[in-house]
């Protein structure tokens, strides 16, 4: 505790100095920031970083990006003492980073760096929040949401079930099954309702839209949870509408469905289930006038009153052994900063984790897009991964249980169980 007092001291005294210009001495600095943007993200960060090193004359911003292996080469870098000043952190890999010690606390600086965990979104800031520390300063986020396509509603005469406000899982297999067409009179499908949500990350909202969850409180098993009866009944609901003709078939269930996008741009998909991160893929649609999108909240089982949807988000941490420790603190203060977010908006993946600059973006936004995004925001959840160490493995087993039923006709019941059980032996709970 003593030395923890000590280096917060320093830092702080230190980055006093930084306010001021460069620190003595510090000339000619290079930060490593490790992230994992390509193309144009990566190309806005570069912006970002411009920025910063405009600020700070003679400090250099290196960005290192990884978009393959990221967890894996950050983890080994920070082990085998070759530590970046600055990197980023996903939501589903806090627990790792923060349980081995590898992310610092900085709350002890948030002052000095003009930080205030009231400036954000509060269930991003309570991600990488334990107890009074800080391990990161958040950068952006999404929640996951149904993108709309409001010509095919129209074309099929049902535009007007999309919900003001919240819908159920009837309301929403009844707009499926409406626009279902074959257009070309050659017997195959040409309109599909929805795209089959394989993985846990976008189906656990409708196991919590149902009461149920997938964990227990705490994260301290899966039987009776990812197998419960709730669990089940969204299992049912999703397997349904695939068994049903409303989602392609089933040669999308284990590879993936690489045409969702185009597919539902072209109108050949009522909704498709995704985050922020898919609409720079419709922006330019959307603003000539060829796609009218909606951005509605996900449906919730007919006894429940409103659909609990999942948040992903992701902030900037330091590693405790960085190589220039109080520049690292000062840049991670930037790159969270609402400057550096309001650059980072252009990008349109995510939504901004300050409040204010959220607010801002949506304001500008003349198609509304933005604040449907931010309505959807309160009452979602972070992901379990925030919280439980080595969440992929769960994600990488759960996947199996609605892929035994179309694939193979197992019970939905037997296979949640079995995989319910071997995540507990293989977690040891």
């Amino acid at each position: 505790m003593t030395r923890h007092l000590v280096l917060a001291a320093l830092v702080l005294a230190a980055l006093g100095l930084a306010a001021a210009g460069c620190a003595p001495g510090e000339s000619d600095t290079v930060l490593r920031v490790a992230l994992w943007a390509g193309g144009h993200e990566l190309e806005i960060e570069r912006q970002v970083a411009d920025r910063y090193e405009a600020l700070h004359p003679g400090v250099r911003v290196a960005l290192e990006s990884a978009p393959n292996g990221y967890e894996e080469r950050l983890l080994t870098s920070i082990a085998a003492g070759r530590p970046p000043d600055v990197y980023l952190m996903d939501s589903p890999d806090i627990p790792t980073f923060v349980e081995r010690g590898l992310a610092l606390d900085l709350a002890p600086y948030e002052e000095a760096l003009g930080f205030r965990p009231d400036s954000v979104f509060g269930q991003v800031a309570d991600a990488f929040r334990r107890g009074a520390s800080m391990f990161a300063l958040p950068k952006d986020f999404t929640p996951m949401v149904l993108y709309a396509n409001r010509g095919v509603l129209a074309a099929a005469g049902v535009e007007d079930l999309l919900p003001a406000a919240g819908w159920t899982w009837t309301d929403f297999r009844r707009a499926a099954e409406t626009v279902v067409a074959d257009t070309d009179g050659d017997g195959r499908t040409d309109v599909f309702g929805f795209d089959f949500p394989r993985n846990l990350y976008q189906w656990v909202p409708f196991v919590w839209s149902a009461g149920g969850d997938i964990l227990a409180p705490g994260g301290g098993g899966a039987a009776g949870y990812l197998d419960g009866p709730e669990a089940l009944e969204a299992y049912r609901f999703l397997t349904a509408l695939a068994e049903g003709g409303l989602t392609p078939g089933a040669q999308f269930v284990q590879q993936g469905d690489p045409a969702r996008e185009a597919r539902f741009a072209s109108g050949g998909q009522a909704f498709l289930l995704s985050g922020h991160w898919t609409l720079p893929v419709f922006r330019d649609l959307v603003e000539t006038g060829d796609l009218e999108l909606a951005i509605v909240p996900i449906p919730h089982h007919p006894s429940r009153t409103a659909a609990t949807s999942v948040l992903y988000a992701s902030g900037w941490a330091v590693p405790p052994n960085a190589p220039h420790l109080r520049r690292a603190i000062d840049l991670a203060g930037f790159l969270a900063s609402p400057e550096a977010q309001r650059i980072r908006a252009r990008s349109g993946l995510a939504i901004p984790s300050r409040i204010d600059v959220a607010a801002e973006i949506a304001a500008a936004d003349g198609t509304g897009v933005e604040r449907a995004f931010i309505e959807l925001v309160e009452g979602a959840r972070m992901t379990w991964g925030a919280r439980v160490r080595d969440f992929s493995r769960i994600e990488a087993l759960a996947v199996e249980i609605m892929d035994r039923r179309l694939i193979r006709g197992e019970p939905l019941a037997s296979s949640a169980s079995d995989v319910a059980r071997r995540i507990d032996a293989e977690f040891g709970r």
